[in-house]
């Protein structure tokens, strides 16, 4: 899409970018943003550039700057998209149950989240890799407190190898351990995974978790005997 756009010193420049953005930064829902006549070229170089937006949906409305960056090796004025700002942070909500074994993790999880949406992919990472140690280590206090102290104290990979019992709840929170590791360390071992696998993973282990919570809930309601 092209924008005539101005530099600092008045003079008009046709510019191209790679897209318009297609979700408010304060709202977060899905829209065809208005643009507002205002596109800005930064620095003397010309390397940024800014356009003005207004989110169309009634209960919104508001004004955002989308950011672009200067293409690199193209002769012609073509920027590519960065981001939008102002950035409210996203509240995700997640399973009821999952929520009172561990606020930790929802709390983490959704700061690696609002992380990860600014583009700040190195640090959302390891945010995951944080939420999920938190998950599983409140899962299993409250599913094995005579051994609490020593869940706290065991490494995620140890905890979940010799305390978690349920087997699909193991098999996905040692993959998403592993990959967590990744994520904080300086070499990685699974070059052929990234953030997304391990968000993935992350979201099978509070899944399976869910599910477990929610079977032992069945059984204790609906006790042997009174078929």
């Amino acid at each position: 899409m092209d924008f005539q756009a101005q530099t600092i010193e008045g003079q008009a420049v046709e510019v191209s970018v790679s897209k318009v953005p297609d979700t408010c930064p304060i709202c977060h829902f899905s829209v065809e943003p208005k643009y507002r006549g205002l596109a800005h070229v930064l620095k003397d170089v010309y390397d940024s550039l800014e356009l003005a937006f207004q989110c169309p949906r009634i209960k919104c409305q508001h004004f955002f700057i989308s950011r672009y960056q200067l293409y690199p090796g193209w002769s012609s004025r073509y920027y590519q998209y960065l981001a939008s700002v102002p950035f409210d942070p996203l509240q995700s909500d997640f399973p009821e149950n999952v929520e009172k074994i561990s606020p930790s993790f929802c709390a983490v999880a959704n700061e690696a989240q609002n992380a990860e949406h600014q583009g700040w992919k190195l640090i959302a990472g390891p945010g995951y890799r944080k939420a999920l140690e938190f998950l599983v280590k409140d899962y299993l206090c409250r599913v094995r407190p005579a051994d609490l102290e020593k869940i706290k104290s065991t490494q995620l990979g140890q905890c979940i190898a010799k305390f978690v019992e349920d087997e699909k709840i193991k098999s996905v929170a040692a993959r998403a351990a592993w990959l967590g590791n990744d994520e904080t360390h300086y070499a990685r071992k699974w070059e052929d995974k990234d953030l997304e696998d391990l968000k993935k993973l992350v979201q099978l282990t509070v899944h399976w978790i869910e599910m477990s919570e929610l079977t032992e809930s069945v059984i204790n309601e609906m006790p042997e005997g009174k078929e």
